[in-house]
């Protein structure tokens, strides 16, 4: 079977097109502020993008797994409002990841990150770094996600990173119904290569920090990539995937990125969606 053969959409992916040469000043993206950016990521590349609806993937193979979670949170909009609603759904989502990973440990960043399509004006008022992001990117490169682990940890007496596997994961829900314009795509990890990856220092600001950078990574165009996403997601599903892992032999990390569906019916309200990230510690 071809990949043409399976179910999917042609989307477009937003790779870099600007590589830095070796001891280069890293390329820069200011999130909302895309006229201060370095990164050069348009005209976008023309791929496939499988859907999965249906198929099994696994956090240990393709490096992400769509899981049913039923939140018990009543209004998601009310995530980085409502202090009782993040704790609320950080609490569930430990829950869910710690049994999902079988991890000993799991530390939440955080209560929830909303994000909005660039049609959800009303929504988008008042809120910082709240649109999806349209090129395909890892949360981390090898050298912040220790540095964020540690930092975490120093919150933490009696634990550390010293002679045990860790990792970190993205938690990512749609809190509208289907369908989705801007649904998530995902790369999976088996077809990227570490030459695909470009350091990308994101520049961003936050209501509880204010203005931060840190490291992340981000992907230059490779025809064996395998870009997937699940059509229809609902609010009572939750894509979970690896943005690091320790562990050399467990897939490293998961390239993704948003996409405009060119399915989409017209005049559909643009997609809302909520992410968490989590450090986890195993035995």
């Amino acid at each position: 079977m071809t990949v043409l053969e399976t179910a999917g959409v042609h989307g477009t992916i937003n790779y870099i097109r600007n590589p830095v040469p070796p001891g280069g000043v890293p390329l820069t993206f200011v999130t909302e502020q895309d006229e201060l950016s370095t990164m050069e990521t348009l005209p976008g590349v023309p791929m496939w993008i499988n859907d999965l609806r249906g198929q099994e993937t696994s956090l240990d193979r393709e490096g992400f797994a769509l899981v049913p979670h039923k939140s018990a949170v009543a209004d998601f909009h009310l995530i980085e409002e409502d202090a009782a609603t993040d704790k609320l759904y950080s609490d569930e989502i430990a829950a869910l990841v710690k049994q999902l990973t079988g991890a000993s440990h799991v530390f939440m960043q955080g209560g929830g990150k909303k994000r909005y399509g660039p049609k959800a004006t009303d929504r988008l008022e008042g809120l910082t770094n709240a649109l999806p992001a349209l090129y395909p990117h890892g949360d981390t490169i090898d050298s912040s996600a220790l540095e964020l682990a540690q930092r975490i940890l120093d919150y933490v007496p009696g634990l550390s990173l010293d002679g045990r596997r860790w990792a970190h994961y993205n938690i990512w829900r749609p809190i509208t119904p289907p369908p989705q314009d801007y649904p998530l795509a995902l790369c999976d990890a088996r077809t990227i290569s570490p030459s695909d990856r470009e350091t990308v220092v994101a520049h961003t600001v936050t209501r509880t920090i204010g203005a931060m950078k840190f490291d992340t990574a981000g992907y230059m165009h490779n025809p064996s990539h395998r870009w997937c996403y699940f059509s229809n997601m609902t609010p009572d599903e939750v894509l979970v995937f690896i943005t690091h892992d320790s562990d050399p032999t467990r897939p490293h990390q998961v390239a993704h990125t948003a996409f405009l569906d060119p399915t989409c019916p017209p005049n559909t309200p643009t997609r809302a969606s909520v992410e968490m990230r989590a450090l986890v510690l195993f035995e």
